[in-house]
């Protein structure tokens, strides 16, 4: 039976896993972390800041954090979205929302109604159909109504924050929960007898640390899982991307979205934050030539296996992709809600390791599609990265999901997709991937009727967005009154 837990390696990657798998075992685990207290660089996102998607709201809730103590303690704000700029063209933006477009009408999904109206030259801007980005061009915020017949149903929403703060206060979670926390630079591993897995960790001062079970939480460069013949599968010949720098600037009335712009070399991030302005700046070597400010580098991909024997990678150490749409931190806590459902209650971890690493895989892949397209249908001619990738086949998957949607507008989603149907419609939408066709069955309407009903749908979200605060003046109300954690 797995009676302890050994994590090396802390930032968000060591200190989520710490804090869930505390939480979870309530002391009938040992939960043990080696940490670098000289250790700079986070394990589980590239950048020092993080835009977090609608998922982190159910882990922050699982460990008893409320939007009011990430707000007041980790510099956090709201988020609704991301606005895409010149990613198409230099004089074009997109929001990818998180929201529904519009509602299903007559069984058919609802982009296939717009589509008819724009066939016919009559439709508004496909955005304004979601509750999401109407707000979030406006600046303002609320949270989502809990009944099914309110419009701001159909939206979620996330955070941004400074990924060190974000650690500090998960830390204290895990630190309270009975984790143990241990000062100590990782040195080397000790291998099984039977080679199938670890022994024990050594650190730098010769300490041994022995467990049933390992978390490899060191970021890129894998410390625990390299030396398990865990291989990797290289993305960048679709993602070209490996630097990244950031900054933070001073306060500014930003509303509730994310910023990336498209620029010659790679994109720029954007972000209000409770005590600043986060900025970072993603580029390609091959294509750039570096600038003097202080880079991290990567390279997009994943581990072959993320679970080696009695060896967990989580963060980094598993998948690393650029932060284009986010997925760091949700990485992190997909990856910990994976090892808790498949948790080993026995030496044999054979069958738990193998369904790990066909999901971490399978999640890891889809994401890597997801962003893919995002470089790939662009318009930017003239640009040698914009040129190379526009013109880089992709992977089979992406072809097939290209296919479908442009001759069809149907969403074609595989098994482990982190973004549904209204995240792919809205880049595919976004990135001027227009279908052909819509569904025959949208004829069946008269088109006078469809343009009153649509016409009273857009209605009803601007007056549901004129009702809502200010982006401001709900991180003032929730900074200063306590609320119970959201489950997504």
């Amino acid at each position: 039976m797995t009676r302890s837990v050994l994590i090396v390696g802390g930032g968000s990657a060591g200190w989520m896993t710490a804090a869930a798998l505390a939480r979870a075992t309530r002391g009938r685990v040992s939960v043990r972390l080696l940490e670098d207290p000289g250790h700079v660089e986070d394990t589980g996102v590239l950048g020092p800041f993080e835009a977090i998607l609608p998922s982190l709201n159910g882990f922050n809730a699982s460990l008893g954090l409320t939007e009011a103590t990430l707000i007041a303690k980790a510099n956090a704000t709201y988020r609704l979205g991301t606005v895409f700029r010149s990613w198409t063209r230099r004089d074009h933006d997109y929001i990818h929302p998180f929201s529904e477009f519009g509602g299903t009408l007559d069984g058919v999904p609802f982009h296939h109604h717009w589509l008819r109206l724009k066939a016919a030259g009559m439709a508004p801007p496909l955005e304004a159909f979601a509750v999401a980005a109407v707000a979030g061009r406006a600046g303002r915020f609320s949270l989502p109504s809990d009944d099914p017949r309110s419009v701001t149903s159909t939206m979620g929403y996330g955070l941004h924050l400074p990924v060190a703060d974000y650690v500090a206060v998960v830390r204290d979670v895990a630190v309270a929960a009975g984790v143990e926390r241990i000062a100590g630079w990782f040195a080397d591993i000790e291998r099984r007898a039977d080679g199938e897995g670890l022994k024990a960790v050594v650190a730098g001062d010769g300490r041994r640390f022995e467990a049933d079970l390992f978390i490899d939480a060191t970021g890129q460069k894998g410390d625990l899982i390299s030396r398990l013949d865990a291989g990797r599968v290289d993305y960048s010949h679709w993602l070209p991307a490996d630097r990244i720098s950031g900054a933070l600037g001073p306060v500014e009335a930003l509303g509730p979205l994310t910023e990336a712009k498209a620029l010659r070399g790679g994109w720029s991030w954007k972000a209000p934050l409770g005590n600043g302005v986060g900025t970072m700046r993603v580029s390609a070597s091959a294509f750039e030539a570096s600038g003097a400010q202080p880079q991290i580098r990567f390279s997009n991909g994943r581990r072959s296996r993320a679970w080696v024997g009695n060896c967990v990678a989580i963060g980094l150490s598993a998948t690393t992709l650029e932060p284009l749409e986010a997925s760091g931190l949700h990485l992190v806590q997909s990856g910990v809600s994976k090892l808790l459902g498949l948790f080993p209650s026995s030496d044999s971890m054979g069958a738990a390791a193998a369904e790990y690493n066909r999901l971490i895989a399978a999640e890891a892949d889809r994401l890597r599609d997801f962003m893919i397209l995002h470089y790939r249908a662009n318009a930017r001619k003239g640009e040698p990265l914009w040129d190379a990738v526009r013109n880089t086949a992709p992977p089979d998957e992406l072809a097939h999901k290209v296919r479908m949607f442009s001759s069809r507008g149907r969403v074609s989603l595989y098994d482990e997709e982190t973004f549904e149907d209204s995240s792919w419609i809205a880049v595919f939408m976004g990135q001027n991937l227009i279908p052909r066709r819509y569904h025959p069955i949208c004829d069946q309407t008269p088109i006078a009727d469809l343009v009153a009903r649509l016409g009273r749908m857009q209605a009803v979200i601007g007056q549901a967005v004129e009702a809502m605060p200010t982006h401001a003046e709900m991180l003032t109300r929730y900074s200063r009154e306590p609320t119970q954690p959201r489950p997504s």
